[in-house]
């Protein structure tokens, strides 16, 4: 899997600036299931990590990805980014500490293709609850 990781930082209503963080390479995990890629979304293997620094600190930015064959005639893929500071606060008694930013996508296509390239999607509630208003765009490959 191949990933380019992209911050992108926002105030008064517009896009401020975007940096591309790192493009990173990996091995990741793929499995073979019977009819659902449950087990490869959950158990996504991390291919490195990026570096970023906002407000004078940097940060670990976690790049995870995996694949499915399912019954060997549909291919699924997953990947995600995130970030979470140290100081990181829950948003309620039963969450984990909430991510600075983070992005996820899945596909499933037919077949089994030599090549999977998709974008990932920011999640909109750590856009809400970061500050500053900072998300994370990544493209992803995955290559047989």
């Amino acid at each position: 899997m191949t990933a380019t990781v992209t911050l992108v930082e926002a105030g008064k209503r517009q896009v401020t600036r975007t940096t591309v963080l790192c493009k990173v390479s990996g091995k990741i995990p793929v499995y073979a299931d019977k009819d659902s890629a449950l087990a490869s979304a959950v158990n996504a293997g991390e291919i490195a990590l990026c570096k970023m620094s906002i407000n004078g600190k940097t940060l670990d930015v976690s790049v995870r990805g995996a694949k499915a064959i399912l019954d060997g005639s549909v291919a699924y893929a997953t990947a995600h980014v995130d970030v979470t500071p140290p100081d990181a606060v829950p948003l309620c008694s039963v969450c984990g500490p909430q991510p600075l930013a983070d992005s996820s996508a899945e596909i499933r296509v037919s077949g089994k293709p030599r090549s999977m390239a998709f974008s990932l999607r920011p999640n909109p509630v750590s856009i809400l609850n970061a500050k500053p208003t900072v998300w994370l765009e990544a493209d992803v490959e995955i290559v047989d």
